[in-house]
Formats: structure tokens, C-alpha cells, sequence
């Protein structure tokens, strides 16, 4: 059997609780918030990585490699733009060992709660990845690059 507690704590618990608990949000949302963040940049990476592939086994034209890499990623909610550059000799490279293809993507976070918006809201979130070239590439004649569709 539980004593009774004094008037003067009636409440306490209530007090108590209102202090903790907009600690207790910002940390588990502030959680989400990262995890959802490192998610997005995994993709991005991910997105570069397929790109720069799609680049360099000669997929075709610099905006067709964009395109086709937003649409095997999902970027397309965040306004992501996909850049295709090459360097070097890419019709010969064999001859010029530093012939290689980047692809770069620029993407926006996207906040999954709003909760904590004005710390990660507008975050940029990019990446570079570079492939070198090992056969003469036909159709990728220019560098080029294309916003992912909505």
C-alpha cells in the first residue's frame, strides 16, 4: 500500500516532466533527423556511383546518364542535379592513362518531421565520384547536365 503523498508535492511529477520533456524531443527527434540525413547522403553517394558506371561504359549522351541516373535513384523529390564531366582523351584512352569521366550530384535534404527544420533545413548535400575511362567512349562527346524530374 502506497502512503499518501503531502499537499505540498501534488504536482510535482507534472512540473518535473515539463522540464524533461522538450529535452526529451529534441533528442529523439534530433536522432531521426540524422539518421534520415545520413540515408539521403548514402543515396546521393549511391546516385554517383551508378552515374559515373552508366558514364564510362558508354550509356550514352551526358543529359541521357543524368536523366537515367535520376530515374535509378530516388532524387527526383529534392531537386537533385546531376553534372557528367570528362577529362583527358576519352576517344583515346589507352593513349592517355588520365582519360576519366565525374559525375557530381547536388541535392537538397528534405526534412522527414519539420521538427527540426531551422537546423537542417537547406542542408546540401553532394557528391563527387570519379571513373576512369578504359575504352573510347562514342556517345558521351560533351560534358552536360540535367535537373532530375519532379
Amino acid at each position: 500500500m502506497k502512503a499518501p503523498r503531502p499537499k505540498k508535492e501534488r504536482g510535482a511529477a507534472l512540473v518535473e516532466f515539463a522540464m524533461v520533456m522538450p529535452l526529451l524531443l529534441v533528442l529523439v527527434f534530433g536522432i531521426m533527423e540524422s539518421g534520415w540525413l545520413f540515408a539521403q547522403l548514402t543515396e546521393t553517394r549511391n546516385a554517383a556511383r551508378e552515374g559515373a558506371r552508366l558514364a564510362v561504359v558508354d550509356f550514352g549522351t551526358a543529359s541521357e546518364i543524368a536523366l537515367e541516373t535520376c530515374n535509378r535513384a530516388t532524387l527526383s523529390s529534392n531537386g537533385a542535379t546531376v553534372f557528367v564531366a570528362t577529362s583527358g582523351d576519352t576517344s583515346d584512352p589507352i593513349g592517355d592513362p588520365t582519360a576519366s569521366v565525374t559525375v557530381t550530384i547536388q541535392n537538397t535534404y528534405s526534412s522527414i518531421t519539420g521538427f527540426l527544420d531551422p537546423i537542417f533545413d537547406g542542408a546540401s548535400l553532394n557528391a563527387d565520384v570519379t571513373m576512369r575511362v578504359e575504352r573510347p567512349l562514342v556517345n558521351l562527346a560533351a560534358d552536360g547536365n540535367a535537373p532530375c524530374p519532379p
